[in-house]
């Protein structure tokens, strides 16, 4: 049985709640033996596992495969193998692992569909020379559906700098819990600037255990000369306790710049890189491969701190942490 392997990377996401095996009916015979399509099928998704995991060595492999082999008994076709990949994955949890999951084949053409409604970025102007841009997850693979999220924010920034003389900006990821990171890095690419914005850092990997992350505009040299400017002025970076993964990622990249300051609370904590795996059926594993690094190679293992804690505000009252971040934007440099 064939099983195709995506290109890293490509999708950073928060984990899915891993359901009870309680929850899933099974007509089985326990005395039976599994099928071979779904002795395969495990087979292949604890290899993957065992040779990619940043957490593999921390795994009793011989404990784990004498459970999986308990509990596929009597299992006849793969779906009914959800409960034991449910194991696998607590047993990874266990481990330290709290961003790796499973996507069943429903689910992943849904995040492959073109017709994706999600939110879209939003921007206003504050006054003072203050740009103000919220950027929020983005919850699909689709290509399609990352480029229109992409050119949203690269418009919106534009049309801030046409109207206005912008000269600092506020880049809000708080409650951006993740998704794909990249049209988010390309649409504020104006401010995180061209060449290497970060890197992931890959232990268990023979070759390529750094791996730069670069971005690059395409655009006339009058235009990347306006991006250059655009990127020596401030940046407040607002991050709360659901910036995670890919919204992690994403403050990640600007956190390397020495002109950005955070303000908020600790992020999220899903700073591993997942890898996608597609699986014989169509599902895939996303699975904690490494961690990332900004552009100045400093790690971030645990999430991110602020340099600015501000206290949450409640969402009729005053946003103190834009009005934290309007100061520090206004004061002389």
């Amino acid at each position: 049985m064939s099983y195709r392997i995506k290109s890293p990377m490509r999708l950073l996401i928060l984990p899915l709640i891993v359901a009870a095996s309680s929850l899933f009916a099974q007509t089985r015979e326990p005395d039976a033996k599994p099928s071979k399509e779904v002795v395969q099928y495990m087979d292949r998704f604890q290899q993957i596992i065992k040779k990619n995991s940043l957490f593999a060595d921390s795994i009793d492999w011989g404990q784990l495969r004498n459970e999986v082999q308990e509990k596929v008994q009597g299992l006849a076709t793969v779906e009914e193998c959800k409960p034991v990949i449910d194991h696998i994955l607590l047993t990874l949890r266990n481990a330290g692992d709290k961003h790796s999951f499973f996507m069943p084949k429903e689910k992943a053409a849904n995040w492959t569909s073109s017709s994706y409604e999600g939110k879209q970025a939003e921007s206003r102007y504050l006054g003072n020379g203050i740009g103000y841009i919220k950027v929020p997850e983005l919850v699909s693979m689709n290509a399609s559906a990352g480029q229109t999220f992409s050119h949203g924010i690269r418009s919106q920034l534009e049309a801030l700098e046409t109207q206005n003389k912008i000269t600092g900006w506020v880049v809000d990821l708080r409650h951006n819990t993740g998704g794909n990171m990249h049209p988010m890095i390309n649409g504020l690419q104006a401010l995180i600037g061209e060449g290497t914005y970060g890197y992931f850092i890959l232990p268990r990997h023979k070759y390529k255990k750094e791996r730069p992350l670069r971005s690059w505009s395409g655009k006339e040299k009058e235009q990347r000369a306006a991006e250059a400017a655009t990127t020596q002025r401030r940046v407040a970076v607002l991050i709360d306790s659901l910036t995670g993964s890919s919204g992690e990622m994403v403050a990640i990249a600007l956190k390397g710049l020495g002109n950005a300051k955070f303000f908020g609370q600790p992020s999220a904590g899903y700073t591993t890189t997942n890898q996608n795996f597609k699986l014989s059926d169509g599902a895939y594993l996303f699975l904690a491969t490494g961690y990332m690094a900004d552009k100045n190679r400093n790690p971030y293992l645990n999430g991110i701190a602020p340099d600015v804690v501000v206290e949450h505000s409640p969402d009729a009252a005053q946003d103190k942490t834009i009005e934290a971040a309007r100061r520090w934007l206004l004061e002389p440099k």
